[in-house]
């Protein structure tokens, strides 16, 4: 879930707060009949809080792994990148000292030793 839609649902939910209070002081109930309104706003309140943080929860876990699948890709295709690299060092040093020893046959030659 992303920041605007946790800032919706907040306001939502204190709207709704504010919306029931007022509802609650306004209306032609007795004390016990308002407290009972009050106490199962407070539940219903409490249930939508509990399911928004589940789902911010929820929202965190998916978007960590996430990051560590794509951090693991990424350390997979640099150890690749780093053999490959290691293969294409050798090769050249190996060739590099065939060339050198190649080169020294032929001045060897040249000077007759």
């Amino acid at each position: 879930m992303n920041k605007d839609a946790t800032k919706i649902m907040g306001a939502f939910l204190l709207g709704g707060l504010i919306g029931a209070a007022i509802a609650l002081l306004y209306a032609p109930k007795s004390g016990r009949e308002t407290r009972e309104d009050i106490s199962k706003t407070a539940r219903r309140i409490k249930k939508g809080t509990v399911d928004l943080a589940e789902d911010i929860i929820e929202s965190v876990n998916e978007f960590v792994s996430d990051v560590k699948d794509k951090a693991t890709d990424v350390i997979d295709r640099g150890k690749g990148l780093s053999e490959s690299a290691k293969k294409e060092i050798v090769e050249t040093l190996e060739h590099g000292q065939k060339v050198i020893e190649k080169q020294r046959k032929r001045i060897i030659d040249a000077l007759g030793l």
